[in-house]
C-alpha cells in the first residue's frame, strides 16, 4: 500500500478528534500499533497533541500469522511512523503461521517487556475501544469471570512489574464505527487484517454475532451501556481489594495470603481475595465450582483443598497457599470434556475451528508445538480425559506404529515430575492426544478442514 505524502498524513492526523489527556508520567509514551484502523487512529490522534508528540515511541509486533501480509503490515507501520517523524521499533514472533490467542499474546507481551527495559517507558497506549469492552464482557460472562475480568479492559491499568497501560479510545467513548468514520473523513489510511473476519477465534465469532443484530436486540448505543457497567464493576473490585488490604489479606513474599480475617465476611470479599491470590500465581478465570470449597473453608475458618486449573490450592491454618507445581496424579477414571469449556481440574480446552489453507500450511511445517496445542478430527460429543494408566499406548502422528505412552514421554524428554500430571485425552475411548506429544495418527488432519477440533492445554509448563 502506497501512503500519501508526509504532509498529507500529518494534515490528516490533525483532523482526528483529540483524545483525553494522558496520565501523568515521565519518559517516553509507547504506543502499540498494528497498522489496523484502531491503532492508526490512536497514533494519529496522539501525534496531533503537540505536547505528547516528542514523547511518542511506536512498538509494532509482527505475529507472523498471515505470511507476506504480516510483513506488509510491518512495512506500512514503519513508513507511517517515518512520515510522522515518530521513532518505531519492530519485533516478530520466532514461529510463523497460526497460533492460539494465548500464545500470540504471550509473545507480544514478551516483546513489550523487552522494550520497556530498552526504551525506559512505563506507560503503554493501546487501541482498545468500546466494542472491545462489549466483546470482553460477553466472553468473560460466558466463562464465569470475576469482577476484575469483567472490568477489563480498563482505561488505565497498572501491572505487577510497575508499567501501566492506557486506553484513551475507551475514555473518549469511541466505537469501531466512529473510528472508521473519523479515519475516512480525515483521509488517514490503514491496513485490513483479513483474519479478523474468520470465525476461528472466539472473539471474531462474538463480533460477527453482534454485527448481525446487536443494535436490533440491545438498542442503539448499547456499547456505552456496557462500558458504564464495566466501570461500575471496576469500582466495586477496587473497593473490595482495598478492604482486603486493610484486613491484611494480601499475597506475601512467599506467595501465601492470610485469610483468617475473612472469617464470617461477605462472600464477595472472599471471592475477590481468592481471585487476587490466583491472579498472583497466573491462574486466570477459575470456575466457581473449583473455588467453592476454598471459599466455604475461609468463611468458616476451616481447612480445604481444591484443584484450580491444574494447580492445587489449600486453605490451612488461616493461610491460603499454592502447593507444588505438580498436583497429585489424576487417576484412571474418565471425566467428560465439554466443548468450549476449560476443565479446571486438568486445564484442557476443546474448541471447534475451521482450519484454512494458511493454518494447514503452518501445521504441515510443524510451526505449532504439540506441547500445548493440537488440531484433530474427532467426535466432540465423545471427548473425555483421565490420568495415565498402566499399558497406555497409541500411535503418534507420523509414527510407523503404536508405542507405550511412558516411552513416548521419556523420548520427548518430558520431565519426570510432570509425566504423572499430564491429562490423557480420549475420543470414543481411544487416546487422541497427550500434551507434549503429537496427536494420534487416527485423528490426523489431511488438509484444510471445517469443524476440526483445536485442543489446548492450559496446565503447568513442561519445561
Amino acid at each position: 500500500m502506497s501512503l500519501p505524502s508526509p504532509d498529507a498524513l500529518r494534515a490528516a492526523a490533525l483532523r482526528l478528534t483529540r483524545l483525553p489527556s494522558a496520565p501523568v508520567s515521565s519518559g517516553p509514551l509507547a504506543v502499540a500499533v498494528s497498522g489496523g484502523a484502531d491503532s492508526v487512529y490512536l497514533l494519529g490522534a496522539l501525534w496531533a497533541d503537540e505536547e505528547l508528540r516528542p514523547r511518542l515511541r511506536v512498538l509494532h509486533f509482527d505475529h507472523r500469522v498471515r505470511g507476506e501480509a504480516s510483513a506488509d503490515d510491518a512495512r506500512f507501520v514503519a513508513n507511517l511512523c517515518a512520515a510522522l517523524g515518530v521513532p518505531c521499533v519492530t519485533g516478530s514472533r520466532e514461529g510463523q503461521g497460526a497460533a492460539s490467542e494465548a500464545a500470540l499474546r504471550e509473545a507480544r507481551d514478551a516483546f513489550f517487556a523487552a522494550q520497556r527495559h530498552a526504551l525506559g517507558y512505563e506507560l503503554l497506549g493501546t487501541a482498545h475501544h468500546l466494542d472491545d469492552v462489549v466483546e470482553n464482557v460477553l466472553m468473560r460472562l460466558a466463562r464465569g469471570a470475576g469482577l476484575a475480568g469483567l472490568a477489563a479492559p480498563r482505561v488505565l491499568q497498572t501491572f505487577r512489574d510497575g508499567h501501566r497501560r492506557w486506553r484513551p479510545l475507551i475514555a473518549a467513548g469511541l466505537t469501531k464505527s466512529a473510528l472508521l468514520a473519523g479515519l475516512r473523513t480525515a483521509g488517514m489510511p490503514w491496513r485490513e487484517d483479513a483474519t479478523n473476519a474468520l470465525p476461528i477465534a472466539a472473539r471474531n465469532r462474538v463480533r460477527a454475532w453482534l454485527a448481525q443484530g446487536g443494535e436490533t436486540a440491545l438498542g442503539a448505543g448499547y456499547a456505552v451501556g456496557f462500558a458504564c457497567s464495566a466501570v461500575i464493576l471496576s469500582d466495586a473490585q477496587v473497593a473490595l481489594a482495598r478492604w482486603a488490604e486493610e484486613l491484611g489479606c494480601v499475597v506475601d513474599a512467599a506467595g501465601r495470603m492470610s485469610v483468617g480475617p475473612l472469617r464470617g465476611r461477605p462472600p464477595a470479599l472472599i471471592q475477590e481475595c481468592l481471585r487476587a491470590f490466583l491472579r498472583h500465581h497466573d491462574v486466570a478465570e477459575p470456575s466457581l465450582s473449583s473455588l467453592r470449597p476454598l471459599a466455604a473453608a475461609i468463611e468458616a475458618g476451616g481447612e480445604a483443598q481444591s484443584v484450580v486449573r491444574g494447580r492445587v490450592v489449600r486453605v490451612s491454618g488461616g493461610m491460603l497457599v499454592r502447593l507444588a507445581e505438580a498436583p497429585p496424579p489424576f487417576g484412571p477414571h474418565e471425566r467428560r470434556l465439554l466443548l468450549g469449556q476449560t476443565d479446571d481440574e486438568c486445564g484442557l480446552l476443546a474448541e471447534t475451528v475451521d482450519v484454512d489453507a494458511s493454518l494447514w500450511a503452518s501445521l504441515s511445517r510443524g510451526d505449532i508445538s504439540p506441547a500445548r496445542e493440537a488440531y484433530v478430527v474427532a467426535p466432540a460429543a465423545q471427548l473425555a480425559w483421565r490420568g495415565r494408566a498402566d499399558g497406555d499406548r497409541y500411535q503418534p502422528l507420523g509414527a510407523p506404529g503404536s508405542a507405550k505412552l511412558s516411552d513416548l514421554l521419556i523420548n520427548r524428554k518430558i520431565p519426570v515430575e510432570s509425566r504423572e500430571n499430564l491429562p490423557v485425552l480420549l475420543a470414543a475411548g481411544e487416546i487422541v492426544w497427550v500434551p507434549g506429544l503429537p496427536p494420534a495418527e487416527s485423528v490426523r488432519l489431511t488438509g484444510p478442514t471445517k469443524g476440526a477440533l483445536r485442543l489446548t492445554w492450559l496446565g503447568p509448563c513442561l519445561g
